[in-house]
């Protein structure tokens, strides 16, 4: 929903932090969405307080920058110059900086080199994007050529740029959304079940987010219709064999109880 988690709203704030202390502990040992009950805990509580509370409130700015630096591990001066206000461009920098190192954006799990570690603006690829393009589109052209035997003219373009920038993400008063329609086909139709599925360390699409708009679904919308899985792994958490594996089982468990 890109009315609440972009330009001004302070809940991609908090959609974001849960993402970031994933990303800060898996550096000391696997990590699941049980051990981020705490961070959930304050985003949604007293992060969320403080935020509304606004920077003109010097104690409540200082007490998010302190506590943010203490679940993400960035240096505490940095979030405090940052009102403790990270988004992800600036997370995936500053994460490792002393290292000279960023982190992806679909996967902030893994890290790679800043190109211009020394430069005030942000200026690099994503590791976990730009970083794999090659073999993905590799494998992709032999699976439909070669196995699937589908010979297409023209070229195969991993997140091709042309598609990708003609996309309307809106710039008016209703920019896009689709709780809107979910809430309506749950309602229409009592049978039908929702399974959403998001990676632990995925900064393009934080699964806190999902977990913030399912939260606000009618009654109607019960757990056992409406389920949020979480993986370890990035935007394509699949890629890992035990996320996928689980994945897997989720879906045939919500197929099966129909």
């Amino acid at each position: 929903d890109f009315r609440e988690f972009w330009g001004s709203s302070i809940l991609q704030y908090v959609a974001s932090l849960p993402t970031f202390a994933a990303v800060a502990r898996q550096t000391k040992g696997p990590v699941t969405r049980a051990d981020l009950a705490d961070v959930e805990a304050y985003a949604r509580g007293d992060f969320l307080a403080d935020l509304v509370k606004g920077q003109a409130d010097t104690q409540a700015t200082n007490r998010i920058a302190d506590k943010v630096a203490a679940l993400t591990g960035i240096d505490q001066a940095i979030s405090r110059r940052l009102a403790g206000r990270f988004d992800a461009g600036e997370f995936r920098r500053e994460f490792d900086r002393k290292n000279g190192r960023i982190t992806g954006r679909y996967d902030a799990s893994v890290l790679g080199l800043d190109p211009y570690p020394d430069s005030n603006s942000s200026r690099f690829a994503d590791p976990t994007g730009e970083g794999i393009a090659a073999p993905l589109s590799s494998a992709a052209v032999d699976l439909t050529t070669r196995k699937l035997a589908w010979r297409p003219d023209g070229s195969y373009q991993l997140s091709n740029g042309t598609v990708a920038n003609a996309w309307d993400f809106g710039n008016g008063m209703n920019p896009p959304q689709s709780t809107s329609q979910l809430r309506q086909i749950l309602a229409l139709d009592p049978r039908l079940k929702l399974l959403v599925a998001h990676g632990l360390f995925d900064l393009a699409t934080p699964y806190f987010a999902s977990k913030i708009q399912l939260d606000q679904f009618p009654a109607y919308a019960s757990p056992d219709r409406v389920r949020l899985v979480i993986s370890p792994g990035g935007n394509m958490f699949y890629s890992r064999d035990a996320s996928r594996q689980a994945f897997r089982a989720d879906v045939q468990e919500i197929m099966r109880d129909e």
